[in-house]
């Protein structure tokens, strides 16, 4: 995976299909596909820790101006990547490491299998936090996201990235494991969460704080309408459904994730 810009602009626009199509088509332009398989895009599985309150639940959907995620993904190969994701405003910083696909999630429960990964400094340092992070929090796999992205990335641009997620599924999570199957899944997209007649795209745009004039005209031409949708919350929603409404009870040592 390609390095990370230490602080990002990032913005979500859930965008009809028939949109999400036609800048596809404009994207060549400026930008390269980044790792697509066939025109289909690539599968991404998450698995969302939370303390028992849902507090970084809670601070997502009233968009606290300061929040993070904790968060641990997949992709069609055998890695982990531990990532935390802090967001201010409309600034985000995620630091990400990636460990082997069998140090998972032992990891979080045995501190010589650290030791046992020769990781980079920089690596260590994010493994170190995440574990930390999720002892003060007392964080816990609180749900499974699965979807699949359409990625571009700027030929033009230092950083400027443009992702299409399509067929977003949802379960409850079954343990600390990260699953690759297809199996047991069930849709977190319908049509009313988009504020549309179907199920649509969740379209994000990715830079540096100063935006391409590109992505600006684009936003411009489509008539881009910024309402934002998360992935997590509507897994956690529809589990609740299913259960029982998460807790609005704030849980203690919330500001832990925004030392640096």
């Amino acid at each position: 995976m390609s390095e990370l810009p230490p602080e990002r602009h990032e913005a979500k626009y859930p965008i009809p299909e028939e949109h999400a199509q036609a800048l596809s088509r404009d994207l060549p332009t400026w930008c390269d596909p980044d790792r697509t398989d066939g025109g289909i895009g690539y599968v991404i599985i998450s698995l969302y820790l939370d303390t028992p309150e849902h507090a970084l639940y809670h601070a997502t959907i009233d968009r606290a101006p300061r929040r993070f995620k904790l968060r641990v993904r997949r992709y069609a190969e055998d890695k982990v990547y531990l990532e935390i994701k802090r967001r201010i405003k409309d600034r985000v910083a995620k630091r990400r490491a990636a460990i082997p696909g069998w140090a998972w999630p032992s990891i979080m429960h045995d501190p010589r299998v650290v030791d046992q990964l020769s990781l980079r400094p920089k690596d260590r340092e994010v493994v170190d936090r995440f574990i930390s992070l999720c002892l003060v929090l007392n964080a816990q796999p609180t749900a499974l996201v699965r979807y699949t992205r359409e990625a571009w990335s700027s030929r033009i641009d230092d950083y400027a990235r443009i992702t299409f997620d399509r067929r977003i599924l949802g379960r409850a999570p079954d343990g600390w494991e990260v699953p690759l199957d297809d199996l047991h899944w069930w849709p977190v997209d319908p049509a009313g969460r988009f504020e549309l007649m179907a199920s649509g795209v969740v379209l994000e745009l990715k830079s540096l704080p100063s935006v391409p004039h590109w992505m600006l005209h684009l936003a411009d031409r489509y008539g881009l309408r910024r309402t934002g949708f998360s992935k997590y919350g509507s897994v956690l929603e529809n589990l609740a459904i299913r259960d029982e409404r998460p807790s609005r009870t704030a849980a203690p040592g919330i500001s832990e994730g925004w030392r640096r």
